[in-house]
């Protein structure tokens, strides 16, 4: 049955029923075509039609969807989780009060703006805000931030870490670490997953699934996922103390290292799980879980020469310079695809 309702047709001048339906449309977004049904009701006296609901409104859900974006329900969570106004939230970010406006009251952000508040999810990464920024925020606002932050004093000052370095990789919480301090134990249980379910974990090929396990989850989390950072070499990224941690975690039985006769002819080195490998009591997430397993189907057929030079077209690589760290924001463009 047909439903109606009476509404005013600005054809005819006066109230009269409408008859819903649903309309096919196309609408462009940033260059992107997209089709898609919306809702209509068409005058029963003269025909006239009216959207019931804005195209863009569902043309930009949609798109944010397939991008992966925010919605502005979240990005408004965001802000309200720290106690923030649109004022203060634009101050820490380098943003305009009307742009998070803009964004919390429907319209589309850019996706460099998506990632910058997308990982204030992270409170390291609003503390680390709130160090750097905080003389943009009244006395008053900052102390809000701290407060919801579960802090009732100043952030560190920038440049002192939050420990020791452990075998060579820091503990401290910046772009470098994905925004995370790095853990040893969780380093380790990546490499085991990789090594039971990737067909041949090689020494040049577990540093590069390494690379993409963090930085993918990075992209996806605005977070990394063991909090290592990486280090630009010639052969590709590599993690900034993986010769310390492939030695410890050999030594400790984690893995074992075999010396083995490849396809070509020539020897080399794969990595397998060690002795001790099923007494590491470590979880990881379902959402975990599947970042590592997209690593591993988009790598599941290539030869560790392979996996080197694609790194090498990674813009992580490119973009920094020989031997300096490689700073996570470079995760945005990411040649793999975040997992649904």
């Amino acid at each position: 049955m047909t439903r109606t309702n009476t509404d005013y047709c600005v054809v005819c001048g006066d109230y009269r029923d409408f008859r819903h339906e649903r309309w096919r449309t196309e609408f462009e977004v940033r260059g992107e075509t997209l089709v898609f049904d919306v809702p209509v009701g068409v005058c029963l006296t003269c025909g006239a039609a009216k959207d019931e609901v804005d195209p863009a409104e569902i043309a930009f859900t949609k798109y944010r969807r397939r991008k992966g974006l925010l919605t502005p329900e979240e990005i408004k969570s965001i802000r309200e989780c720290y106690r923030l106004s649109q004022k203060s939230l634009a101050a820490l970010l380098g943003m305009s009060e009307a742009t998070v406006n803009r964004y919390e009251g429907g319209g589309l952000q850019d996706e460099a703006h998506d990632q910058a508040i997308r990982a204030c999810r992270n409170p390291a990464v609003v503390q680390d805000l709130l160090e750097r920024r905080g003389d943009r925020l009244s006395a008053w606002q900052r102390q809000r931030v701290l407060e919801a932050l579960g802090s009732e004093t100043e952030p560190p000052k920038r440049g002192i870490r939050l420990s020791k370095k452990d075998h060579g990789m820091p503990k401290e919480l910046s772009v470098t670490t994905g925004y995370r301090e790095f853990d040893y134990l969780r380093y380790v249980a990546v490499v085991i997953w990789l090594c039971r379910h990737h067909p041949k974990v090689t020494a040049t090929s577990l540093n590069k699934l390494l690379f993409y396990s963090d930085f993918l989850h990075f992209k996806s989390e605005s977070v990394s996922l063991t909090g290592a950072t990486y280090r630009r070499i010639q052969h590709g990224p590599v993690p900034a103390a993986y010769g310390e941690l492939r030695q410890r975690m050999e030594l400790e039985g984690f893995i074992d290292i075999e010396e083995v006769a490849f396809q070509n002819g020539r020897t080399g080195e794969e990595c397998r799980p060690g002795s001790k490998a099923a007494e590491l009591d470590v979880e990881f997430t379902p959402r975990e879980l599947r970042i590592l397993e997209a690593v591993c189907l988009a790598f599941k057929d290539v030869t560790p020469g392979e996996i080197r030079d694609r790194s090498h077209r990674e813009s992580a690589w490119k973009d920094t310079e020989d031997r300096d760290l490689i700073s996570y924001e470079k995760a945005a463009d990411l040649s793999l695809a975040v997992p649904d």
